[in-house]
């Protein structure tokens, strides 16, 4: 009988160091993949200043790079201290383009009402990619306003622009290879994209420039558009390169038609 309980005993030590043991790999295993994954991405780190408001209820920020695109909503004890940073995870590679060192991007943070919705200001920037397998950090709602941020935070009073259409012309007498190319735009934090056979509107287009519509048919969450607020386009595609395989361009909407041009490259 104390022969047999010793064996028990035995038996069951063996099976906890095996339990342990395979826990202990398993934690390993799980570890190795998500360093994979955080090898394979670049962040926008969006870092906000917050000190000039009176009080945020709730921000929405948008960032676009590489062709893609992604959105988040801070509100609560986010909104407590004096900035915030909001991080932007984007794969470093997908079906039409790999970053690169001097591609551009984008950001912006949009100071929304937390009862109505509605927008108070907004802030932008544009900026160019620095390390393709770490953090881009950018300032939103600080310094001076310049060609590529708005500084702080700016107000829009202008009128309202129903359905606009962002008119992307791009200008490819230089990169007549160009195949896939994925065209992103944004105003109001609302995005419309699309990827386009540029070989077959190349071959219908005057002077090797393209030109590509995008409809924004739905009043935004945070309210309408109006004249004052900026919108963006970014075009994307391998070919694109050197000097960018992401190139972004912005403007501020100055008239309530329909149409809104901008050159993206």
């Amino acid at each position: 009988m104390y022969k047999l309980r010793i064996n028990n005993k035995a038996l069951f030590f063996s099976l906890a160091f095996l339990v342990v043991g395979f826990m202990i790999l398993s934690f390993s295993i799980l570890n190795s993949a998500n360093q994979v994954a955080a090898a394979d991405e670049f962040t926008i780190e969006a870092k906000i200043n917050l000190e000039k408001f009176s009080g945020a209820d709730k921000l929405k920020v948008v960032a676009s790079a590489n062709g893609d695109n992604k959105t988040k909503i801070v509100q609560g004890e986010d909104l407590k201290s004096k900035s915030t940073t909001v991080s932007f995870p984007f794969n470093q590679k997908n079906d039409i383009v790999s970053v690169g060192k001097r591609d551009e991007f984008f950001a912006c943070a949009y100071d929304i009402n937390e009862v109505t919705n509605a927008m108070k200001s907004y802030s932008c920037v544009e900026g160019n990619i620095d390390n393709t397998g770490g953090k881009n950090t950018v300032d939103l709602g600080s310094g001076h306003s310049g060609t590529l941020s708005t500084g702080s935070f700016q107000t829009v009073s202008g009128g309202v622009i129903k359905d606009p259409t962002i008119r992307v012309s791009i200008p490819l007498s230089d990169r007549k290879d160009v195949k896939d190319l994925k065209v992103v735009t944004m105003i109001r934090g609302e995005f419309e994209s699309r990827t386009i056979d540029a070989q077959k509107l190349l071959k219908q287009s005057d002077h090797n420039t393209i030109i590509v519509p995008l409809v924004f048919d739905k009043e935004p969450e945070i309210g309408p558009i109006q004249i004052g607020d900026m919108f963006f386009a970014c075009v994307s595609a391998d070919e694109l390169n050197p000097p960018e395989g992401t190139e972004c361009e912005h403007r501020v909407t100055i008239h309530t038609g329909h149409i809104h041009n901008l050159v993206a490259r």
